[in-house]
This record gives structure tokens, sequence and C-alpha cells, in this order.
């Protein structure tokens, strides 16, 4: 009976093992073209990590995964204190590319991060697409110019984007910039969960 009784606390043992990085994951599974989240009309992705750090510590780590890891196409902070960070980000995100052409598109966020002991909060909001040649003229200008740009739901959701020369345009930005938003909310996520030195 004993020796039954701890065949079954080790298997229970193994078993709580092999499901505590499953839950570390879960809270970051992935999204998807059919879990797009809409929060009062507007794209929102909010993520939780729990992790046993300090929220300092979850500050140290988001610092520096935004200033090395991120590499986005352009960046900045918006603000940064103990208790969060907001930075707006450019991602430069190309769906197709042949030796005529290139179909891409530049999307701008928010990139808020919440710090709390145990606990740090993502939301990626704000989020805006617009097209390589008006994003380019507009970078170019030296004068203000009004370009044509699509929200977060407009692409994700409604799918208003369309040109002649690429089928389901709305669709393949979304699959784009879905593989980018995943990516960085793993990326963060790994910046937590392992030794950073800083």
């Amino acid at each position: 009976m004993m020796k039954v009784l701890k065949q079954t606390t080790r298997a229970g043992i193994l078993l709580l093992l092999m499901l505590l990085p499953v839950k570390e994951f879960a809270q970051v599974a992935p999204f998807t073209a059919d879990s797009i989240p809409v929060v009062n009309g507007e794209v929102v992705f909010t993520v939780d990590y729990e992790q046993d750090l300090t929220k300092h510590e979850f500050h140290k780590r988001a610092f520096h995964y935004l200033n090395s890891g991120l590499n986005p196409y352009s960046g900045g902070f918006l603000a940064s204190n103990n208790d969060s960070t907001v930075t707006v980000v450019t991602d430069y995100l190309v769906m197709s590319k042949n030796v005529l052409s290139v179909f891409a598109m530049y999307m701008t966020y928010h990139l808020t991060l919440y710090y709390m002991d145990g606990k740090c909060q993502l939301t990626i909001s704000n989020i805006t697409f617009m097209e390589k040649g008006y994003f380019e003229t507009l970078e170019q200008s030296t004068r203000e110019l009004n370009m044509p740009e699509y929200s977060g739901k407009a692409i994700f959701v409604d799918k208003e984007y369309s040109t002649l020369t690429v089928r389901r345009a709305s669709e393949k930005i979304t699959e784009a910039a879905l593989e980018r938003i995943n990516e960085v909310i793993q990326s963060i996520g790994h910046s937590f969960s392992k030794e950073v030195n800083v």
C-alpha cells in the first residue's frame, strides 16, 4: 500500500511539473484571425504575464527588451516609470515580394506595459496601417500631408483594404501583422522568464 502511495505521489508531482510550463505558455497563446479582440470598437491585444518578479524587475527586463530585442522599423518611448512603460512602435510588414513589386504595409501601434509585483500586463492598441508608398512619402516630406491609413479594426475585422493587384489583401496583412504581434508577445514573455543581465 505504501509503495502504491509513493508511486501515485511521484506520478502526481511529475504531472504537476509537466503542467507548470504549460501554464506559462497558455497565457501567451498565439492570437489568430479567428480570435481578434475588439474593445469599444478598437482592436486591442491584452496579455497577462505572471512571474515571481517585483514590479521593478518587470520594468527592468521590459526596458531591456524594448531597447535591444524588439527591433522595430522605428519606435520611441512616450512614458516610462516604475508603474508602466508606453511606447509607439512602427513595424514594416512585407506580405509578398517579386521582381516587379512589393506588397508591404507599415503597422504603427502603442505597446504599453503595466507593472505589478508578480504580474505584468501588456496591451497593444491604437493600431494603424499605411501603405508603403504613402508612408515613405510622408516620411520624406517636409510639409504635413494627409495620407490614407486604416485602423486595426478596418484590417483585422472589417477587411476594408483591397487592391486590384493582390487577392484577399486584408487577410494577408492580418496574417503578417498577427505573426509580428505574437512574436513580440512571446519574446516579452521569454524576457520575463529567464535571467537577463542588464
